[in-house]
């Protein structure tokens, strides 16, 4: 049941009446996240740890553990998507608190295991400077800013080059498309105990270079947190939302650029 109580909802009746919006997760009118919907990403219905393999194809190498809040689809899929899609900011509070679960969750697992004295940081996937030229802001950023105390925050890795368009793509040609398109900068990362974060995993291929990069830089990357996870990898742009999408959807993904324009409107809630 929603939280709210009814002085809030008769406010949010009458900013309703002078700034009509539609509910991001199902698209019912006058709230920006509906009292269902919000009760919808209240509780993780899928929360869980997954182990990230790696494919023999492009070398092997150890699994990388993943923490996640919930499967990709149902309301948290609509959220996110309008959030990433159409620039519904209005979104970002309940999905980070979804990811804060998962980032708590993964902080128990590994703190009790790091070198005496060492401390546990984050570290967000980047945005390619072509997303974030469309988007204007890194839709995990945005999310962390409501997922509760958190780690530290380490910067220290930027893409090298831009990866071709993934739409077309099988899960081993996304691999060998990521491979090397990520760099540390400096040395940044060296000596330091990392916590990947992203939003939405599909085969974990842009985890997985991240944590190249991040070693390749000097730092230990212990596992990966998101907000969602899926097996499923899509095939039509209009349905792709893993790694990357098309350069024809907007909001391209962690490396595609779009020619969609950029709503970037806020919307009440």
């Amino acid at each position: 049941m929603d939280a709210r109580g009814p002085v809030s909802e008769a406010l949010l009746d009458a900013l309703a009446v002078l700034l009509p919006v539609e509910c991001a997760g199902c698209g019912a009118a006058d709230r920006g996240i509906c009292g269902a919907c919000r009760e919808a990403l209240m509780v993780p219905d899928r929360a869980g740890r997954h182990l990230l393999r790696v494919p023999a194809a492009i070398g092997g190498g150890e699994d990388l553990p993943l923490w996640f809040a919930v499967g990709y689809d149902g309301v948290p899929k609509q959220v996110l998507h309008s959030l990433k899609e159409a620039g519904r900011l209005d979104g970002a509070r309940p999905l980070g608190r979804l990811l804060g679960r998962a980032v708590a969750d993964a902080r128990g697992a590994i703190e009790q295991r790091l070198p005496i004295g060492a401390r546990l940081e984050t570290l967000v996937v980047p945005s390619s400077r072509s997303a974030f030229r469309v988007r204007g802001y890194n839709p995990v950023e945005s999310l962390l800013r409501w997922a509760g105390p958190q780690p530290l925050r380490a910067t220290g890795i930027r893409y090298l080059r831009t990866p071709r368009d993934q739409a077309s793509l099988g899960a081993d040609e996304r691999w060998s498309n990521l491979s090397g398109s990520i760099e540390a900068v400096s040395h940044r990362l060296e000596g330091r105990q990392l916590l990947l974060i992203d939003d939405v995993v599909t085969t974990g291929a842009t985890l997985i270079e991240c944590r190249r990069a991040a070693e390749a830089g000097g730092a230990f990357v212990w596992g990966a947190a998101a907000l969602a996870h899926t097996a499923k990898v899509k095939r039509t742009n209009s349905e792709l939302h893993g790694d990357f999408v098309s350069q024809q959807v907007y909001g391209g993904g962690k490396g595609a650029e779009s020619n969609r324009p950029r709503l970037g409107r806020r919307v009440l809630d």
